[in-house]
């Protein structure tokens, strides 16, 4: 039961138009209508919405049936991750949050990543989501990468499987989340060319494995580049190195375009463009990315003087 004290707090928060719970939710609205039956107070909203400020990713997990019992994933590389984990049975959870452990990847480039892990009796077949986007789940298209199997062995003994991830060109900048899922395959006992055994980021019929979540920053495209005028895909952007402006010049007809600092920031953007000025920049490299109508992107590193 709710005092009147706290329902005039209440409704003297709201009547503000705007209540922040957790830091991220947000509930706005104009009107707040305390109510008393029965011995209870009631709490109605009058026409109001609810946002979610920021990036807000609530990743569900998935399930297993059995623990990570000589089943664990205890190493994993990728560009400047090398994390090692804990092998010791009894004590390693099924979910691992190593999302304090982060590297940097560029919008168009691949990448090489290595997984290792024991697997007690059956084969583990390895994922790993990346949430390019930042929506909050991996179920879109492109953020789901088969790595491949593990073969049997002890946690001594533990192999290592190798595969490539792609970065896509219009990526979200900024951090995001990666999840790796490793799973083991009774049918790939017998079979060694049996269907992938994890459905989903989020499945919930997994016998053995683990999960664990990293954070990846996603940041501009880069090309090596001369200090010369850049002519790729039929774009041409010049002059390069500059002191002021930059002219793109196009074959097909432009979209949009987006100036990236080389930290990955976005500092311009704006539709169908034919010059760009740096002259209020610093000096330094920045990142221009044209998306044309046929939604072809180029990606382009410049020069200010």
């Amino acid at each position: 039961m709710m005092t009147n004290r706290l329902l005039k707090l209440l409704k003297k928060t709201v009547t503000k138009t705007k209540l922040s719970l957790f830091g991220a939710l947000v509930l706005s609205g104009w009107q707040m209508n305390a109510n008393r039956a029965a011995g209870d107070y009631y709490l109605s909203f009058n026409n109001f919405e609810i946002q979610f400020s920021g990036n807000v990713n609530s990743f569900c997990l998935p399930s297993f049936q059995y623990n990570s019992d000589g089943n664990m994933i205890t190493k994993v590389t990728f560009n400047t991750i090398d994390n090692i984990s804990p092998a010791t049975s009894g004590t390693t959870p099924k979910y691992e949050d190593f999302t304090a452990v982060s590297t940097d990847l560029n919008q168009g480039n691949t990448y090489q990543i290595s997984v290792k892990g024991p697997s007690s009796t059956f084969p583990s077949d390895v994922m790993v989501y990346i949430d390019f986007n930042h929506n909050g789940i991996f179920d879109d298209a492109g953020e789901s990468f088969y790595i491949g199997q593990l073969a049997a062995a002890n946690p001594a003994n533990a192999n290592t499987i190798t595969s490539n991830i792609a970065i896509p060109s219009t990526a979200t900048l900024g951090n995001t989340k990666m999840r790796l899922v490793k799973n083991t395959n009774i049918a790939a006992y017998s079979n060694p060319s049996a269907p992938n055994s994890i459905s989903g980021p989020c499945a919930t019929d997994l016998r053995a494995g683990q999960v664990e979540d990293y954070t990846v920053n996603i940041i501009a495209g880069s090309l090596s580049t001369t200090e010369n005028n850049i002519l790729k895909g039929g774009i041409k952007i010049y002059p390069n190195p500059t002191t002021s402006i930059i002219k793109i010049d196009s074959k097909e007809k432009i979209k949009s375009f987006e100036l990236y600092n080389i930290s990955g920031q976005l500092i311009e953007k704006g539709g169908k463009v034919e010059e760009i000025s740096l002259e209020n920049n610093a000096s330094g490299v920045y990142i221009i990315k044209i998306i044309l109508e046929n939604n072809e992107v180029s990606v382009s590193k410049v020069i200010k003087k």
